[in-house]
């Protein structure tokens, strides 16, 4: 437990502010909450305290205290685009189904979007082997997750 708090003091040690290495709670959203987390060093806090959380909690298989400098330099790079408040609710999207530490990339197509799933190539192939007249009218839910699937396919981006 004590290398734990001490990789979390070295993480956050690059992040402009000094902390006791606890867990405590995450500090409440602040003014700049909608600046990218490349220019919010509040939200970029809140990151590495919530990453440390996380990794406390959370099945990291196999990783050790010591990995919580990388983990937090990864996500950082990773997120840096979006606010902190978006990435809030998509760490909460995520622990709704999900039992384990995610990876930088499932908080981003969270993110992009909305907080929906990510796009399964498996339910994209069902919903096309169902008969035409039963995916009519054309603007159900199915009709669009068709939709994103394959704009995501083509482009490599969600909207």
């Amino acid at each position: 437990m004590e290398a734990l708090k001490a990789a979390v003091a070295g993480a956050m040690a690059g992040i402009s502010t000094s902390t006791n290495g606890s867990s405590a709670p995450l500090p409440s959203p602040t003014k700049n909450s909608e600046l990218p987390l490349l220019l919010d060093a509040s939200g970029r806090e809140t990151l590495a305290l919530f990453l440390a959380q996380c990794f406390e909690a959370l099945k990291t298989w196999g990783k050790e205290p010591e990995q919580i400098k990388a983990v937090n330099g990864l996500f950082q790079m990773v997120l840096a685009d979006y606010p902190i408040e978006k990435i809030r609710s998509a760490f909460a999207a995520y622990f709704k189904t999900n039992a384990d530490m995610p990876a930088p990339a499932d908080i981003v197509q969270l993110i992009e979007r909305g907080n929906r799933p990510k796009l399964d190539r498996a339910v994209y192939v069902a919903i096309c082997k169902r008969h035409d007249a039963e995916r009519f009218p054309q603007w159900t839910s199915e009709w669009q997750y068709m939709r994103d699937f394959e704009r995501f396919q083509m482009t490599g981006r969600m909207s």
